[in-house]
């Protein structure tokens, strides 16, 4: 089409994700606009959480967010290609795999580590600024603990066990965190003594956490003092060797990690653009207020990439200072796709910070309230979670409460270890079973109950409240009997009337069993009452949960099944009650579907209960139905072939991928 308009987004970091999730919704539906987000990795990586990754707390996947998972079957294409020229003026970008043509571009290809043109530092360091460097600095950091056990030159040891990490700022406080609790592991993993190893952290400001508060640092201080981290303040560094940290003062630190963590610039890729740079930018692009280039109108940068002076200083390189210049780059471009004359300026709406020393402790000011210690860390893993509700769904949700609570290991989470431990899959096989057993005998005793035998009348009437009858069951005798009196409400349930009738038949058997058997009777009695005088009852498990009559019970008869039920025929409503038991019970006998049939077990369970029918000694029905949750139809049931099959449809469908609503990884 020729009067197509093309959006080419490059980089889908911070910025250029959630530039892309602003157009992409609102062209959603029209085909006249074009959304292309190029990446030259697969995955949008989260950034503020890579200390996570080389401190060994999560696993690498932890911080990959597949932008399949993203934008799944939204209407924008990601290509996987690295774009190595931009001809502003011809409106085309080249990469390596091809070229794009575009009518408007979002530049967001992040930031780097600035190195200040010290000697040696770039060469003679690690750095933490990209998903590379954090899996260099895991592996490097779980070698020299290996190579440390093996050593016998006390000098060598030493080096290899310092670990020196520069600046103390987020990034570097969050690092220090991470490897003073993987010291710990480690060490006891390789029977290294602790004494032995040297955590250093050195800053050339007179604080740490310079942009925090004073009690606030205060806090994480004593942390790091309590963990055994050295830190060295007011401490510039001048430069670099194999093995060795080059200080002002003379001091020279021999180590093996050495870890640059003092500062960002632009990317070389921005920075290499065609495009104004701010004086003061370090590679950033100068922009306007509307996040535009102050070169071309079609031209916007976000995140790292723009630079832009509010209240005379730079807006911070940080994760709301990229989604905020990023919506409003996105609502411009809206606006001048759409002819619209209102447009948007940046006005920053930063809600705080927050800095985790590790997985146990963090200190945060956020929202105006500042906090330590456990709250700060829920507070952080709250946000970080409404972050990825918002790009991918519940699933991210999910796969990052595994990551930071289910899976991690040695109690590195700010909960402890409580929620690591797992059962395996054979241990509940033996349960699985017997439960299942037990849903198709209910059913299989309903059908020998006269369930299934219509004739019979209602065998389901005690889920209705008195005065109500199901669709159908009314039989001759209650009918005639309405009609003579002229008042329909006294019809009985076929039900209550079977039931007065089968008292009055226990009660003359019982009699004629009492009057065979009075000896035994009261022998049997009076050894029953001893017993009870000596015990006593403390808890009739037989009771049920609800009383019938209650006012549970009653809300849930009135308010459902009175309401709802009642309305079905009662031959459908019994059938439908013994094949779901009877469905449920061969589901989980046989390991097939099993997260399924008990959910619908413990569905059925609850109906059960809120009718006032079901016993405190059958609720174990609900935590063995929870138990089964956890995947227990993989290990010697149907669910080890039909789980993956099913998983692998879903992932596929369109309101999986539109709604993020995936099981596990999408597969299109």
């Amino acid at each position: 089409m020729a009067d197509t308009k093309k959006i080419l987004i490059l980089g889908g970091g911070y910025g250029g994700v959630w530039a892309g999730k602003i157009l992409e919704k609102r062209f959603r539906k029209d085909d006249s606009v074009q959304i292309t987000l190029v990446d030259k990795k697969p995955f949008h990586t989260l950034m503020t959480e890579l200390h996570e990754v080389a401190g060994w707390r999560t696993e690498p996947e932890s911080v990959q967010v597949n932008f399949r998972k993203i934008f799944g079957a939204k209407n924008i294409d990601v290509v996987l290609d690295e774009i190595q020229s931009v001809d502003f003026k011809g409106k085309k970008a080249v990469g390596k795999a091809g070229s794009y043509e575009f009518d408007y571009i979002v530049v967001g290809a992040g930031a780097e580590p600035e190195y200040f043109n010290i000697p040696g530092v770039k060469e003679n360091s690690f750095s933490l600024w990209s998903f590379e460097d954090a899996m260099k600095v895991r592996h490097h950091v779980e070698d020299a603990f290996t190579r440390a056990a093996e050593e016998t030159d006390p000098a060598v040891r030493r080096r290899i066990l310092t670990f020196v990490v520069a600046g103390a700022g987020f990034t570097g406080m969050e690092l220090i965190g991470e490897l003073l609790e993987y010291r710990d592991a480690m060490c006891r993993k390789h029977y290294i003594d602790r004494a032995e190893t040297r955590v250093v952290n050195i800053e050339a400001l007179p604080s740490i956490l310079p942009i925090l508060e004073e009690p606030l640092r205060v806090r994480a201080e004593k942390y790091l003092a309590k963990m055994g981290c050295e830190v060295i303040l007011n401490a510039s560094i001048i430069g670099a060797e194999p093995g060795k940290v080059l200080c002002k003062d003379g001091s020279v630190i021999e180590t093996d990690t050495f870890v640059w963590t003092c500062g960002v610039k632009g990317s070389s890729f921005a920075a290499g653009l065609e495009l104004t740079k701010g004086e003061r930018g370090r590679g950033r692009l100068q922009v306007d207020a509307e996040m535009r280039s102050v070169d071309y109108p079609y031209a916007y940068v976000v995140g790292d990439n723009a630079f832009f002076l509010e209240n005379g200083k730079p807006v911070p390189q940080i994760v709301e200072g990229a989604h905020q210049t990023a919506e409003v780059a996105a609502k411009n471009i809206i606006a001048d796709i759409e002819g619209a004359t209102e447009r948007h300026q940046f006005k920053s709406n930063f809600h705080g910070f927050m800095v985790s020393l590790g997985g146990r402790f963090g200190v945060a000011n956020a929202g105006g309230m500042k906090s330590h210690g456990f709250i700060a860390m829920a507070m952080k893993h709250m946000i970080n979670m409404w972050y990825l509700l918002n790009i991918a769904g519940l699933n991210q949700v999910w796969e990052y409460v595994k990551h930071e609570f289910l899976d991690i290991q040695n109690r590195r989470s700010f909960i402890g270890g409580f929620a690591t431990w797992k059962v395996r899959g054979y241990w509940p096989l033996l349960l699985r079973m017997w439960l299942g057993l037990m849903w198709v005998m209910e059913g299989v005793n309903k059908i020998g109950e006269g369930w299934l035998a219509w004739s019979a009348g209602s065998k389901s009437g005690w889920m209705f409240s008195s005065g109500v009858v199901q669709k159908g069951v009314q039989v001759a005798e209650a009918v005639s009997a309405a009609s003579a009196t002229g008042d329909w409400s006294s019809a009985e349930p076929v039900a209550e009337v079977v039931t007065a009738a089968s008292g009055a038949v226990a009660e003359t058997a019982v009699e004629a069993v009492s009057a065979a058997s009075g000896a035994v009777a009261d022998t049997a009695a009076a050894v029953a009452e001893t017993t009870a005088r000596a015990f006593g009852k403390v808890w009739d498990l037989t009771l049920p949960i609800f009383n019938f009559n209650g006012a549970v019970s009653t809300w849930f008869r009135t308010t459902f099944m009175d309401g709802i039920f009642a309305y079905l025929p009662y031959q459908g409503f019994q059938t439908m009650i013994v094949v779901m038991e009877i469905a449920i019970g061969l589901a989980l006998f046989g390991g097939f579907f099993t997260w399924w049939a008990a959910v619908a077990s413990i569905g059925m369970c609850l109906v059960f209960t809120l009718s006032g029918m079901f016993a405190w000694d059958q609720l174990w029905f609900v935590f063995a139905g929870i138990l089964m949750l956890g995947g227990a139809g993989r290990s010697f049931g149907m669910d080890y072939w039909s789980v993956p099959c099913f998983k692998k449809w879903w992932n596929g469908t369109k309101f999986a991928r539109k709604w993020h609503f995936y099981a596990d990884d999408p597969t299109k």
